[in-house]
């Protein structure tokens, strides 16, 4: 009341408690102007037609009936009450979207951003841009699920773990079989075949699936030798396997090996072959060095080669403690060293050319083998 005092002029003296006064306003505060430039609530509004509609018109300025000082402490504890719920309500208007007034609120709402009105939340912007995002956004959710979770058929996942749990097995197996022709001689091993023909078969599965693990196959270059060679060219492979080499080149090639997985293979002990003495030109040894009696091998790769016949051996280097006492061991059968390879990190490369003919049984020559070549487990 004091701040209402100084801003206004009095027309008369101070009246007496209970008589009613009033006074002008020279100027407008600010708060008072920002008030009038503020848009006007419906409440408001409604408020200013029903006094019109009374009639009573209010002349410009205040009056106030003073009363006792008691009236007078409660006015002033009132006022300040209706002042504090006008700020509370001028900052919910303040915070509030002006959608009664049509105007744009003072929020910015992004684009297709979720705006509550009346409790319930509208996505904002076109229809038709809403419809596009929506369909794109659905399409986009299907496309994560398909990649996130593949069609799988029923019972595929026990398939896969059926495949992989034979596959160990074929793996161990053929790890055991391995090891076993590295420790018997040729003719055991003939038995050990001979008596379960399955175990062959899956010796040699298991031996493919190690082939496509190294970085190079040894038998594609001994297949690119022979291909350089003359056509009428007779070659001896011991220990064929699949008779790959005889499938590959123009060549008459014997192929011989203790069980024979097909027509084109001679099942022999390699030791003892039923090819003819001074008959073939090469003699290969592709990874077929196994067994405790290599001597036996090498007289009889004498035995069938000419006078001048090439014998070729490629093994895996690991196998080799000293590659000079392997090289003397392979001359005391006859042979002389014509060259070797062993820059390669996994195999070495031997040529040998028949200098002349050793019988068996006519050298002192120990029995030696070359050390086993175990594969890892998987």
């Amino acid at each position: 009341m004091s701040k209402l005092f100084n801003d206004g002029e009095w027309e008369d003296d101070l009246p007496t408690v209970g008589t009613n006064f009033r006074f002008t306003k020279k100027r407008e505060d600010k708060k008072q102007k920002k008030e009038k430039s503020r848009p006007v609530d419906a409440h408001q509004v409604e408020n200013g037609n029903q006094q019109q509609k009374n009639g009573s018109k209010q002349p410009a300025g205040w009056s106030v009936l003073l009363k006792n000082s008691k009236s007078n402490t409660n006015l002033s504890s009132s006022s300040n009450e209706k002042s504090n719920k006008l700020k509370g309500s001028k900052r919910k208007a303040d915070n509030a979207a002006g959608v009664n007034d049509g105007k744009t609120p003072t929020k910015k709402i992004r684009p297709n951003e979720a705006v509550k009105v009346n409790g319930v939340a509208k996505q904002n912007g076109d229809p038709s841009t809403l419809n596009r995002s929506n369909a794109s956004a659905n399409s986009t959710g299907k496309q994560e699920k398909k990649k996130s979770k593949p069609f799988k058929k029923p019972g595929e996942d026990c398939t896969n773990l059926r495949d992989k749990l034979v596959d160990r097995l074929k793996g161990s197996r053929f790890r055991f079989i391995n090891e076993q022709l590295y420790k018997i001689p040729g003719k055991e091993a003939k038995k050990l075949f001979q008596e379960d023909p399955a175990s062959f078969d899956a010796y040699h599965e298991g031996y493919r699936q190690q082939v496509e693990q190294w970085p190079m196959n040894p038998l594609n270059r001994m297949i690119k030798c022979i291909l350089k060679l003359p056509k009428d060219t007779i070659v001896a492979d011991f220990g064929c396997g699949d008779a790959k080499l005889a499938a590959s080149v123009p060549h008459k090639v014997y192929s011989l090996d203790l069980m024979a997985n097909n027509s084109s293979v001679i099942a022999c002990d390699m030791a003892n072959t039923p090819l003819e003495s001074n008959f073939v030109n090469v003699v290969i040894f592709c990874l077929s060095l196994m067994g405790t009696n290599l001597v036996d091998f090498f007289l009889e790769a004498n035995r069938v080669l000419k006078v001048g016949g090439l014998m070729k051996i490629a093994e895996v280097s690991s196998r080799f403690d000293n590659v000079n006492v392997f090289v003397s061991n392979v001359q005391k059968c006859g042979f002389k060293l014509e060259n070797k390879d062993l820059k390669h990190s996994l195999f070495y490369f031997f040529n040998f050319k028949k200098e002349r003919n050793v019988l068996k049984g006519s050298t002192n020559t120990k029995q030696f083998s070359l050390k086993p070549c175990l594969y890892k487990k998987r």
